[in-house]
């Protein structure tokens, strides 16, 4: 669009130089008034077919075809280059945004990330490579990011409730806001619960005194990024093997281990079944903790520990682990 505003400009600069250079031709060659110049100029160019206000020369006549064929083909370029622009810039926009709001009004459980600086970036990158539907909330419009990285997006201020409900905070599961101020994350999470009680909010803290009001506002999870990089530097020096293990574990390898949560519904194959008897360790997965039902958490189940519905099983595993334990849960 800007490459296509440019022309433009070029076409308009191309008319107002024609016009100038017409004024100055039939002052000096016709020795006509600047009025009478002008409007011999403007009638050339644009051709309306109005006759000659003073009688033309031979050099006027020659000057005049000059200003006709000059005027006419710059006028057609400016005209074409201005209706590209509009017609063709605005269809693609109308259809992009119609085709962008189709997307999100058909969405349901999804997550809405308020914040697309360098940690929004990052936590888009992982939802989409985890198939987490997400809608991206940005007061700057992204086309670039949305058609190369293939994201939705909703350009405005995630402050207002009119931008909220066009993300579809009615219907989604959870929010993430993470942008640039404490102040701005407060008003979001206040907002967005204020439009869905039921809304799983985590918010970014820069200030840790500021921890209680996130919690009285509404936010089921706070995380302070300079807290968690602090102790990230620190494990690193003084327990550098629990680090690297904590960072495979997040995925940062080459080997596909990863933790994974595995929720045991009514009627899964795994419900009222102990661990040793749940054959999960013959496909590799590593339970390492399970949170029951009541929100207890229970570290290093032992073998006989038996797996409820609504349990949450916390895992160990490779990718290719997870994707066998789901095929064996779903032949149950």
């Amino acid at each position: 669009m800007i490459n296509k505003l440019k022309y433009v400009y070029i076409g308009s600069a191309l008319i107002i130089l024609t016009a100038v250079i017409g004024v100055f031709g039939y002052v000096h060659i016709e020795h006509a008034s600047i009025l009478d110049s002008i409007y011999m100029t403007v009638i050339t160019i644009t051709t309306v077919g109005f006759g000659e206000v003073f009688p033309l020369s031979d050099n006027g006549k020659i000057f005049t075809i000059f200003m006709i064929l000059m005027g006419t083909g710059t006028v057609a370029y400016t005209a074409t280059q201005f209706i590209d622009y509009v017609v063709t810039g605005d269809l693609t926009n109308l259809f992009g945004r119609r085709k962008m709001q189709h997307t999100i009004d058909s969405m349901n459980n999804h997550f809405i990330l308020c914040g697309f600086g360098r940690m929004g970036r990052i936590i888009a990158e992982i939802l989409r490579d985890n198939n987490v539907p997400f809608i991206i909330v940005d007061p700057e419009e992204r086309k670039s990011e949305a058609a190369e990285e293939k994201y939705v997006f909703v350009t405005g201020d995630a402050t207002h409730d009119m931008v909220l409900k066009k993300a579809g905070v009615d219907r989604a599961k959870g929010l993430i806001t993470v942008v640039d101020t404490d102040e701005k994350n407060l008003y979001i999470v206040l907002t967005a619960k204020g439009l869905n009680k039921k809304l799983y909010i985590v918010a970014k803290v820069a200030q840790e005194e500021a921890n209680s009001k996130f919690m009285w506002a509404g936010a089921d999870k706070i995380v302070s990024p300079y807290t968690i990089g602090g102790r990230s530097i620190a494990y690193s020096i003084i327990k550098p093997h629990v680090s690297d293990f904590l960072d495979m574990t997040m995925g940062k390898n080459d080997l596909g281990m990863k933790v994974e949560e595995v929720i045991i519904h009514e009627g899964n194959r795994l419900e009222n079944v102990t661990i040793m008897d749940s054959n999960v360790r013959q496909l590799g997965i590593i339970i390492v903790a399970i949170r029951k039902n009541d929100g207890v958490f229970l570290y290093n189940p032992g073998p006989h520990e038996v797996i409820r519905a609504e349990d949450t099983l916390i895992a160990l595993g490779r990718t290719e682990d997870f994707i066998a334990l789901d095929k064996y849960l779903s032949r149950g």
